[in-house]
């Protein structure tokens, strides 16, 4: 039998000849080729610290806060949940330009790791995922991992009644650097800028305070909570003010990547709300995908981020908004290899795993997304039950190395049969699924990030 030329990431793997030719109608769902701003990676930089967006230029911002020795120039990057390709390219660059350019001492550099509520990442993952072999050799005496329950600093109340608790080093910084890059996130809208603050830095009560914004008790999200929308959305509308509140505190510049491809196509630096608004603008023909129908059956990878079943939700997420509803099919490619990744999605899908649907998605709100009951990770559990509401029972599945009777019986997710190879088993499922369905729609997408919006949809 021959296949089409098609790969996917699965985890560091690529799989290929996985769909046979000749059968079904299939499309492969990629970002967009966009044409690059970026010229001259370190001059493209320099000039973005330069001429920054509503914020004085960097080197004139630390002259004007840095007293010349023993306070922080603190910059800020994501944990190993997140790709990091931005850190590893940035930081090489970034931080002799402080020194050289902008007369920082070595020795008052920090780099604050961005860990929000998740695990601290080992010495290992610091070197590897986020900041690469020769920053973290050179800077890793002056590595912080913040801690949500501890060493925390509090700026009072926002608007929306959520605690402000946040990192007491980065509060205690003379100059706060986030360095993010920008994303579509499926309930904030869009992640990078003001999320590595909030949640990235943030105190746990806050975090849970602001997450439990989203949750609609008929519909299990709020519909303005949703990949894209900043329009209205209460979490981030949060997130930005307290933000905002940092920055009369402390001064913020942040630094922020758009990625295409792998690749930076562009940089913007300075005032960090400005910077997300601008993020916003800049994503939409970016990872906006409009499609003619909804699919049978959506293939999705998350690539390297699918250390867990908690992270790699969000491709399940981004191949939701593209199938059929109901009666389409979810298929993620996530090895999971750290397992689930969250207490909160594990113990509030064992506490559901006998009930109906519509019981399940009414005890999880009732029981674990309350200002007093809310975990990180208990919106996994409403996110995953929503969306097997809308798509009917079974439907979605996964290729991973996580126990298939685990995954079945807590997580009402499929784990695709073991052929030897996950290209072999792959390559079984797509058969067996055009056997049942010879004319199906396949929508194999390559990229997470994207909004496939069907017509007729939002």
């Amino acid at each position: 039998m021959s296949y089409l030329d098609i790969s996917i990431n699965y985890g560091d793997q690529m799989l290929n000849s996985f769909i046979p030719e000749g059968r079904g109608t299939i499309r492969v769902i990629d970002s967009p080729d966009v044409q690059s701003e970026i010229s001259d990676l370190k001059a493209d930089l320099i000039h973005a610290l330069e001429n920054p967006v509503n914020a004085d230029p960097l080197k004139e911002l630390i002259t004007a806060h840095y007293p010349g020795c023993g306070k922080k120039v603190l910059l800020i990057a994501d944990d190993n949940t997140r790709p990091n390709r931005h850190t590893r390219i940035l930081f090489p660059l970034l931080l002799p330009y402080l020194i050289e350019v902008c007369g920082v001492k070595k020795e008052d550099l920090g780099i604050l790791i961005a860990s929000g509520t998740h695990r601290p990442p080992s010495k290992t993952e610091i070197r590897d995922r986020i900041l690469g072999g020769g920053i973290y050799e050179e800077y890793k005496d002056q590595i912080l991992i913040h801690d949500d329950q501890n060493n925390l600093a509090e700026l009072g109340v926002s608007s929306r009644n959520t605690p402000i608790t946040i990192n007491q080093d980065a509060l205690n910084a003379c100059i706060l650097i986030p360095v993010t890059d920008s994303e579509y996130h499926y309930f904030a809208g869009v992640a990078g800028t003001v999320k590595q603050l909030f949640p990235g830095v943030a105190g746990r009560l806050t975090i849970n305070t602001n997450h439990i914004q989203m949750f609609d008790k008929k519909t299990g999200f709020k519909a303005v909570c949703r990949l894209g929308n900043t329009t209205d959305n209460p979490v981030i509308s949060d997130m930005k003010e307290m933000a905002a509140l940092v920055q009369e505190h402390t001064p913020v510049f942040c630094i922020d990547a758009i990625m295409d491809h792998g690749q930076i196509t562009r940089l913007n630096a300075g005032n960090i709300i400005a910077l997300h608004d601008l993020a916003n603008e800049l994503l939409y023909h970016r990872r906006v995908i409009h499609v003619d129908k909804a699919a049978d059956l959506v293939i999705v990878t998350v690539g390297g981020v699918g250390i867990n079943l908690y992270q790699a939700g969000k491709g399940t997420h981004a191949a939701w908004n593209a199938a059929k509803k109901p009666g389409g099919t979810v298929l993620l490619l996530a090895p999971c290899q750290d397992g689930v990744g969250s207490v909160g999605y594990q113990e509030a899908m064992q506490a559901v795993q006998d009930m109906d649907l519509d019981s399940a998605l009414n005890w999880v709100i009732d029981n674990t997304c309350s200002k007093e009951t809310f975990r990180i990770g208990n919106q996994k559990p409403v996110d995953t039950l929503r969306m097997l509401k809308s798509l009917g029972e079974n439907k979605i599945k996964i290729l991973s190395e996580m126990d298939p009777n685990e995954l079945l019986e807590t997580y009402r997710i499929a784990a695709v049969p073991d052929l030897g190879s996950p290209e072999e088993s792959l390559r079984g499922f797509v058969s067996r699924f055009l056997d049942e369905k010879p004319e199906a729609l396949i929508y194999v997408l390559k990229d997470a990030g994207l909004y496939v919006v069907p017509d007729g949809e939002a």
